[in-house]
């Protein structure tokens, strides 16, 4: 089978990973690999240790989610983009991204993680909101780059969830972190009073 070199490397430009791309294409991720270093398509793994990330239209992406008015989903983001998701690395490439970006639409939650993720973009703290890939629950941001064991959970409860079911919630992701040996650190109202100390928290 005679698989198309260009195609491989632009879907891998774009942000597709090497596992995709190879099921798309029925092979191998290690023959996507191959066809890549054979092309001189530089790895992400070796572009973030260089600082960069093969995505673009990063800024432009920030300036509509701003031009909405309105926190926008990772959805609206992908479709904005033509894509059905959004690639983990414009977060990465992109941190100020994650300010624009909505989970809750309880307005006091929704104004904590505004202010989380400002607070991160502020300090340069590259991360993912919303992120469900590491712990397979989803956690309010994980951190990425030096930070990358640390996820950070607002432990408010939703007026729509049971105390019950938030206890579950929360629960359930401290005992993934657990077995994923990552730290996960919960926030609650108190802690939105100096977000500054979450420094030596995150460490």
């Amino acid at each position: 089978m005679v698989l198309d070199e260009e195609k491989i490397i632009k879907a891998y430009n774009d942000g597709q990973s090497m596992t995709a791309i190879a099921k798309e294409l029925g092979t191998y991720a290690i023959t996507i690999k191959r066809i890549l270093e054979k092309r001189k398509v530089r790895l992400r793994h070796d572009v973030k240790r260089a600082g960069t990330l093969y995505v673009k239209g990063g800024d432009e992406l920030i300036e509509w989610a701003k031009s909405q008015g309105r926190p926008v989903t990772k959805k609206e983001l992908a479709e904005h983009i033509g894509r059905t998701k959004l690639s983990p690395s414009y977060f990465e490439k992109y941190p100020e991204l994650g300010q624009y970006v909505t989970i809750y639409e309880q307005k006091d939650l929704q104004d904590n993680l505004q202010k989380l993720y400002t607070w991160l973009q502020k300090n340069h703290i590259p991360y993912k909101p919303g992120d469900r890939t590491r712990l397979k629950v989803s956690v309010d941001a994980l951190l990425l780059g030096d930070y990358s064991n640390t996820a950070l959970q607002i432990a408010m409860k939703p007026s729509c969830v049971s105390v019950k079911r938030h206890s579950e919630n929360m629960l359930s992701k401290k005992n993934r972190a657990h077995e994923a040996g990552m730290k996960i650190i919960f926030l609650y109202e108190k802690d939105f009073i100096n977000l500054d100390e979450l420094f030596d928290r995150i460490k």
